[in-house]
């Protein structure tokens, strides 16, 4: 490579950092959903949120607050997504803004990992800790081996006061009591720092005997025999019998200065699922359109009432997304559930009536908005198999809710829309 071509390889390099470090100043910052970059089955098809609080939406610096609701495991669980055999319940946030402190399923601690049943519903409460003040965006989430975290709705917390002032005692088994959020930070900044020496050297030692380049084109030419000398083979075994003397050292020092220790944990946390409530109403799905330019999923619904007290629908959840008539806004949307996942067009239904006990009905249902979109949800009409899932939740006339697990292939449609 000749001087010309190093210089314009220079002023390249140089006006590509340029442009790193002046474009934050010519952009403005994006408020990104992760959650929506998800596949439409994985959040229609596998796991059915709702109820979801965040409680205590503006919490101070080493205050607790809860992230709690429930979730129902899809009947219509994909082929291509593994069976939930082991699972985690965590929190999806923007780096570690708060300290899980605990979380619980049907009451039961989580601190390991379990099997779920398909088509059980379960309640989940996360202990949180405020730790790095600001504004974030917190999500359930249940991650399954071999299929990865399911993101749920997702809603806005803020953290107030100063992370100088956070804290994280942790009392351990011998009594000793300690700041978990500062232990031992000093140690790992020295043994990074000393790896990182250690990695620098080594790399410099064959960087200067000779060039990379000029290695690559002899090992190409000849082989690896003509490149070790006998320095090279004296600084290979110093390096590696120096490296293995700090690896032990370093061992039977953290063991002698931690004498009682806790291997990780690597058990099983069986949860029983919620009892099966009794529920009068009988659903299926006959017929099932996504209008693609009208961003409406409509459904055909039959519908038979086997119960003793009228039944009126009242909402359709998918993938955290609300559907509400008038009969679900006044019983069953909380008005802290962000407004952003609740569709403003709402549910709409060609038969407002109730279902009355014993009767059976057809009723057209039609979920219209442009969240559908928005979410992402309407890529679902390019999965191999184009189906929708969700719970449909309906109410009595004594105000008990009634929920009913929903699914069916989606035939897109496309509807001309009027001028």
């Amino acid at each position: 490579m000749n001087a010309k071509n190093v210089f314009k390889q220079c002023v390249l390099g140089l006006c590509g950092m340029a442009t790193l470090a002046f474009s934050p100043a010519f952009t403005t910052p994006v408020l990104a959903h992760g959650e929506r970059s998800q596949e439409p089955f994985l959040r229609m098809r596998t796991v059915n949120w709702y109820d979801t609080k965040w409680v205590g939406k503006s919490t101070p610096v080493n205050e607790i607050t809860y992230l709690k609701g429930s979730f129902h495991l899809s009947e219509d669980w994909p082929r291509a997504v593994v069976k939930p055999h082991r699972t985690f319940l965590n929190v999806g946030s923007p780096s570690s803004v708060f300290v899980r402190l605990s979380s619980k399923m049907n009451g039961t601690p989580m601190f390991n990992s379990g099997p779920l049943e398909i088509g059980r519903d379960y309640d989940y409460e996360v202990t949180l800790k405020a730790r790095l003040p600001g504004h974030h965006h917190i999500h359930p989430m249940l991650a399954i081996k071999e299929a990865g975290p399911v993101a749920g709705p997702g809603g806005w917390m803020d953290i107030t006061g100063s992370y100088a002032s956070f804290t994280n005692p942790v009392k351990t088994l011998t009594g000793e009591t300690f700041d978990s959020e500062t232990m031992g930070s000093m140690t790992g900044i020295m043994w990074h720092a000393f790896w990182v020496a250690l990695a620098i050297f080594w790399i410099g030692f064959f960087w200067i005997r000779p060039m990379y380049l000029i290695r690559a084109r002899v090992l190409a030419a000849y082989g690896d025999e003509i490149l070790l000398d006998p320095i090279d083979r004296k600084v290979g075994t110093v390096v590696l019998i120096f490296t293995l003397v700090v690896v032990t050292v370093g061992y039977l020092a953290a063991d002698a200065k931690h004498p009682i220790s806790v291997p990780l944990q690597a058990g099983e946390t069986k949860v029983k699922p919620l009892p099966i409530k009794p529920n009068p109403l009988v659903v299926e799905v006959t017929h099932a359109e996504y209008d693609v330019p009208g961003r409406a999923l409509r459904m055909v619904l039959h519908a038979t009432n086997n119960g003793t007290q009228p039944v009126s629908i009242g909402e359709f959840t998918t993938a955290g997304i609300r559907f509400l008539n008038k009969v679900g806004q006044t019983r069953n949307l909380d008005p802290e559930y962000p407004a952003e996942l609740v569709a403003q067009a709402g549910l709409t239904m060609d038969n407002e009536a109730a279902i009355q006990p014993g009767q059976t009905v057809d009723i057209k249902i039609e979920s219209k908005d442009v969240l559908w979109e928005v979410q992402r949800l309407v890529d679902i009409l390019h999965d191999p198999d184009q189906r929708f899932a969700g719970l449909l939740m309906s109410f009595t006339d004594s105000g008990e809710r009634l929920i009913n697990h929903i699914s069916a292939p989606v035939l897109p449609v496309f509807t001309r829309l009027g001028m």
